[in-house]
């Protein structure tokens, strides 16, 4: 880690002893400080096991929604289990009338209306592919039959080359099907129904004779699949619909909740620390109020990015409302904006916490550095100080009031707050009576204006009665800063006040930046609201949107040309951003290059990973399935539905070891729970199939709640759905067909208390023979994948500081453009900025998901590092906040034409040195070849350093926002850059050092000896 200061500390780096001491002792407590929060957050950690059981308690109460959720979930495969009483459903489905209740839960009628329509479509389209699929292998199983029996009477008996091609058919299938799962996770439970309609129907369809059963035998199987969805599907939009608007409205409720969580947690995090101290306590690391900031902070982050996603399903449905399909993506937009100045808040406090503490350290070491004398210069300047400090707290809670009071605008605006009259609001809150003239409450008129003047003036020190403007109240703190004069006489007080000053500098300009963005979501509400209520309806549905949509294509082409050779801006961003180069493969040169670059994609996809998952599927399937096809095996696997284990295979089989482990146990434990459920639903009525059925529907609806509850969890709750059907639904089939019948369809019929265990027992094999083949011949560890989602995070975010680093350049030299102009280097800039964001993103939340399912896998010889990987994960997570408040502040370093600032005219370089330091990218590439490829790294691999903040203390700087924007850019800098130095020291952990140097040591004793 570097040895220097946490903040700006002035002076050059050999001035004087005393300053290295103080630069080697903050280091020291920096490092101090990061353990000591460490073990602090390990051993909270073990002392609230009570408090998260509780929590999870108290999550699973009742409400209105989960009840409704439920009750919906539960009625499709309710129904359908009950038509099995129907004698003409029961004649024409047969034994495959079970299948229906199973596909009705996979309509997740749960789903608002434009996320049900999409995934049905995408449902129906696989097992109609499916179905397609299936009748080409009977076809080619009958074909095959035809070609090898010369007589007609033996077409009836078995075949070996009709299984053989229909058994090649189903293995290129499931492989298909699970490696495209894989590939692609939004398709995962498609797939699995697509997968789940191959094993049922292609090992019953090789022993047909002719095409004419081959279609029947599918045609039922396929009207069973479609009429449980439909069934689902019709009851999805029937009972309790749910709009996605109104989704997306109850998620914008839910991230200005967030937002004014974060805002009332960063007031009470400063008011802590601001009497912390007053009062001379400096136990900073016992405060939990950072951690909360922290834990506020990522609550409201994921609330927008729901929002985010959820903005673009309710721009797709037909409403009555305000907002149409452009200002639903404007609205997600402006509640992005806020997250950087919102994040910021939180690096903030943890800044001002560490610094806290480090100066009250310093302040009891007297060794560490000259001390002033106690003279009145010293308590004059300690009055000073406070009294600025005060100040400046001051105006930053009003900025805090004027936020929330800005929040419960927005929310009278959008009208997610019920049962209030806006005329009465002034009664519901007392206001002095100083402000009762001019005070304007939320949902008023004129309230705008009134929360606009809050960022825009302000009093200061002793100017209580004089109204300034924001800039000046600015000019006024930047003036009276603690100055540092000589450094020899640099005290530890000084020192901290000086850490203190900025980073309560950076807490009152992210609070200004953070209503300002909240500014711009109210007027946008603001005059949506004034406008009338109207039908709306999504452009795609016009004809005259595709038709401009593909006509106006040419039209850009030359505008932007036009534009291009008009004001002759060319933006390159490099090959590596847009096509990495390949060490073995010039780039193509002519046609047939072309074409050969794009077949040699096809042997790189057989060679991925996900093929190889899709290989470990099928391989898990044919160990049960190949009984179908043998000839003295055939009829054993039909007569006892061995099918359900193929099912199970489907269900269970996950990528890495861990989390299958884990999903081993869930499924197992949700099977038997469904056993002993089936046992007490079959007897406690006495076998009564009234009772059967009503018992079997609650069931059903504690599944549908366990189902909205847990939906991570979806595929044990399916299994013990589909345990329950085969048991109690398979047994109201042989009731209702006769044992005769279900006999003559070569099908085994037993008493329900043994064929309760005995289909437990299938499934349970299905679910371990998936799990076999997950760890053999090699388990796909955790570990691994760990460590490589890992490296490729680390890359993701050289790329991402790469363009930061471009983006503080594009502002310090005045030539960013206009954003919304997109022949603008600032237009490209962002696109790419939010390009290797998103994919650091998904990277991150796969790492952070690996990292989740860690004790779940079984190590051979040595323990896993899992302590090291996890602080990994958090330096990792805080260098992406880092990096986007870097590239959201550096807006405000903009020249003025009448001052120009010093960042922008510096021809020493001094001003880049500070704010964009080189050798982090260069770093997190060689960490990430080091991890990724399992290597040691270089040798001698020293810390990166920052140059110290003389600039911003010794000389004079113009007193704008600019200062304020630059200051914090380079304090978060410098924590950036202490974070890097760590990451490299555990990774030199992990992987080690590239060392060939050797030392002798003599023992002087035994050369007195001898």
């Amino acid at each position: 880690m570097s040895t220097e200061t946490p903040a700006m500390v002035s002076g050059n780096r050999n001035t004087s002893t005393s300053e290295a001491t103080l630069l080697s002792r903050s280091g020291t407590l920096a490092r101090t400080g990061t353990l000591a929060r460490t073990e602090t957050t390990a051993f909270q950690n073990d002392t609230t096991r009570r408090l998260q059981l509780k929590s999870v308690l108290f999550q699973q109460k009742l409400d209105w929604y989960t009840v409704k959720m439920a009750i919906k979930t539960s009625i499709p495969p309710a129904v359908l289990v009950c038509a099995i009483q129907s004698d003409s459903w029961i004649n024409h489905f047969k034994t495959n009338a079970y299948l229906a209740p199973i596909i009705s839960a996979c309509v997740l009628p749960a789903l608002p209306r434009a996320m049900l329509i999409r995934h049905n479509v995408r449902l129906t389209f696989a097992i109609v592919l499916a179905y397609c699929w299936a009748l080409l292998a009977g076809w080619s199983g009958v074909q095959a039959r035809q070609h090898t029996t010369n007589n007609v009477d033996e077409r009836n008996a078995y075949n070996s080359s009709a299984e053989a091609v229909v058994a090649i058919f189903l293995i290129f299938f499931i492989w298909s099907s699970c490696t495209l799962k894989s590939a692609f996770p939004d398709w995962g439970l498609q797939c699995t129904i697509a997968g789940i309609l191959a094993v049922a129907t292609l090992p019953g369809i090789a022993r047909a004779p002719n095409t004419k059963q081959v279609i029947d035998q599918t045609n039922i199987i396929l009207e069973a699949f479609l009429v449980g969805q439909a069934v689902g599907f019709v009851n999805a939009l029937i009972l309790f619909p749910q709009s996605c608007r109104d989704v997306f409205k109850k998620d914008m409720g839910a991230c200005l909740d967030g937002l004014a969580g974060v805002t009332r947690t960063q007031r009470k995090c400063m008011q802590s620390i601001l009497l912390r101290t007053i009062t001379g306590t400096g136990e900073m690391d016992s405060n939990p109020c950072a951690n909360q900031l922290e834990a506020a902070v990522q609550h409201f982050v994921n609330e927008v990015s729901k929002t985010r996603q959820n903005s673009e399903y309710a721009a797709r449905e037909i409403s009555w409302g305000v907002f149409d399909h452009s200002q639903l993506g404007d609205i997600s937009s402006l509640l992005v904006d806020l997250i950087p100045p919102a994040s910021g808040l939180s690096s903030v406090a943890d800044m001002l916490q560490l610094s806290t503490a480090a100066g009250y350290d310093l302040s009891n070491d007297a060794c560490a550095i000259n001390r002033h004398s106690e003279t009145d210069n010293d308590s004059s300047y300690d009055d000073d100080w406070q009294h600025l400090e005060t100040a400046m707290h001051q105006h930053s809670q009003k900025m805090t009031e004027a936020i929330l009071e800005g929040i419960e605008h927005a929310k009278v605006r959008l009208e997610l707050i019920k049962g209030r009259s806006l005329f009465s609001r002034s009664r519901v809150r007392k206001v002095d009576v100083e402000h009762r003239a001019v005070a304007v409450n939320p949902g008023e008129a004129g309230f705008l204006e009134s929360y606009r003047d809050v960022f825009e003036k302000g009093r200061v020190l002793d100017e209580e009665n004089e109204a300034i403007s924001n800039k000046k109240l600015l000019e006024c703190y930047i003036q009276h800063r603690p100055q540092v004069g000589n450094l020899s006489e640099y005290t530890s007080e000084m020192h901290s006040n000086t850490l203190r000053y900025f980073l309560f500098l950076h807490s009152q300009t992210l609070l200004s930046s953070l209503g300002n963005e909240l500014l711009n979501l109210l007027t946008f509400v603001d005059d949506c609201y004034s406008r009338h209520k109207r039908l709306l309806i999504p452009p795609f549905f016009h004809p005259n949107y595709w038709v401009k949509r593909f006509v106006s294509l040419g039209d850009i082409q030359q505008e932007s040309t036009s534009q291009d050779a008009e004001k002759q801006t060319h933006v390159e961003l490099g090959p590596g951003f847009y096509s990495p180069k390949n060490p073995d493969h010039l780039p193509p040169s002519n046609l047939m290059e072309t074409i050969g670059d794009y077949i040699r994609k096809i042997p790189s996809g057989f060679s991925s990973d996900h093929a190889a998952f899709g290989l470990r599927v099928v391989c898990a399937i044919m160990t049960i399935a190949i009984i179908a096809f043998l000839h003295d095996s055939q009829n054993f696997y039909f007569r006892h539905r061995f099918l359900w284990s193929l099912f199970a295979i489907l269900l269970s089989m996950a990528r890495t070891a861990g989390s299958s482990t884990f999903l081993l146990l869930g499924r197992v434990l949700g099977t038997l729970a469904s056993m002993i459920t089936s046992y007490i639903i079959w007897y406690v009525v006495d076998e009564k199939t009234p009772g059967i059925l009503v018992f079997l529907w609650l069931w059903f609806v504690v599944l549908g709640y366990l189902f909205v509850k847990f939906p991570s969890l979806f595929s044990v709750w399916f299994v013990a759905l589909i345990a329950s059907i085969v048991m109690i639904a398979n047994e109201l089939q042989v009731r209702k067909l006769g044992e005769a019948a279900v006999l003559a369809s070569g099908q085994a019929v037993y008493a329900p208390y043994i064929i309760f265990p005995y289909r437990l027992a299938f499934v349970t094999l299905g679910v371990l023979t998936g799990y076999f083949w997950t760890i053999f011949p090699y388990p796909l560890s955790e570990h691994s994948e760990l460590r490589e989602n890992m490296a490729k995070t680390m890359y993701g975010l050289a790329c991402y500081y790469m363009c930061i680093q471009q983006t503080v350049l594009a502002h310090l030299h005045g030539n960013f453009g206009d954003v919304k102009d997109k022949t603008s280097p600032g237009f490209h800039l962002q696109a790419a900025r939010r390009r290797i964001f998103h994919k650091y993103q998904a990277l991150n939340t796969s790492t952070k998901t690996g990292y989740q399912f860690l004790d779940w896998e079984f190590g051979l010889g040595g323990r896993f590092p899992k302590q090291t990987y996890g602080e990994m994960i958090s330096i990792l997570e805080r260098l992406g906040s880092y990096m986007t408040l870097i590239s959201y502040v550096s807006r405000d370093m903009k020249a003025s034409k009448a001052t120009s600032s010093w960042w922008a005219n510096d021809p020493t370089g001094t001003a880049q040195a500070h704010l964009i330091p080189k050798g982090i990218t260069t770093r997190m590439i060689i960490l990430h070849s080091a991890l990724s490829r399992a290597h040691p790294l270089p040798p001698k691999l020293t810390e990166i350093e920052i140059p110290h903040m003389g600039e911003f203390l010794t000389r004079d700087v113009p007193a704008d926002a600019g200062f304020a924007a630059a200051a914090l850019i380079h304090s978060v800098t410098w924590y950036l850059i202490r974070d890097v130095n760590r990451l490299t020291q555990l990774a030199r952990e992990l992987v080690g050092e590239l060392s060939f140097s050797f030392s002798i040591i003599h023992d002087r004793h035994t050369e007195n000896g001898l």
